[in-house]
């Protein structure tokens, strides 16, 4: 079972849209909005397959909120891939405050999320079963 983490504000359309589709769904928090499980604090035995929710939710400007980097630390431990949602005539903005931040990630418009998700984890599944079998 496919598990997707999803940050406070992801549309229930899209949530809806997921369990049609075959995925389960988790609520991440932030840290400051309690929203669900802290999304430092996840780990192996989550068993998430990939996080969405808007960039605003995982990244901060201001430095009295702490290091946006701790908030994607797992994320980047567990080699978790992410989806952004941006609108699409800002991702190139959001390209340049990602830069760096070594999270495995998409942009997504709203528009086009359920296509990104399901493409996104259909082409896992395909380079998973391609693995070599040793004799």
């Amino acid at each position: 079972m496919k598990i997707i983490g999803y940050m406070e504000g992801t549309n229930s359309e899209l949530l809806t849209d997921l369990l049609l589709e075959g995925l389960d769904t988790l609520p991440l928090s932030n840290g400051w909005d309690n929203h669900g499980k802290y999304i430092a604090h996840i780990n192996r035995a989550d068993n998430i397959s990939m996080v969405v929710g808007y960039l605003h939710k995982f990244l901060t400007i201001s430095k009295d909120f702490g290091k946006s980097d701790d908030i994607l630390s797992a994320l980047k431990a567990y080699r978790i891939p992410t989806v952004f949602i941006v609108p699409k005539n800002r991702q190139d903005k959001a390209i340049k405050l990602l830069k760096g931040k070594g999270v495995n990630y998409k942009l997504a418009d709203p528009a086009e999320l359920t296509k990104i998700i399901t493409g996104t984890l259909a082409k896992r599944k395909a380079a998973a079963g391609k693995t070599i079998k040793k004799r």
